[in-house]
């Protein structure tokens, strides 16, 4: 599924000390054109619960990622580090029945 996901454009993977995130590299529809959100009182639970206490302005958020992954080619070629019977299983899954 991952590989699926970024095989998209703008699609990014991270890991952290959280866990898995699929990051967007696009940006909110709602930005006006001076930064402010243009639903500010009707906007989603989590962008009412983000906090800007650290920004990537203060440093890039890349320097706290476990592993980061920008296209579909960093990460297959982790898969196949990370899991050695990568090919293995992939070839046996394309066989026809």
């Amino acid at each position: 599924m991952m590989l699926w996901q970024i095989s998209h454009a703008n699609v990014e993977f991270y890991k952290d000390e959280d866990g898995w995130f699929l990051m967007f590299i696009t940006p909110c529809e709602q930005l006006k054109a001076n930064g402010d959100c243009g639903i500010y009182t009707q906007r989603p639970n989590i962008c009412r619960e983000y906090s800007n206490d650290y920004c990537e302005y203060d440093s890039p958020a890349e320097e706290s990622f476990d592993l980061y992954f920008k296209n579909h080619d960093e990460l297959l070629a982790y898969c196949r580090k990370r899991f050695k019977k990568w090919d293995k299983k992939l070839k046996k899954m394309e066989k026809p029945n």
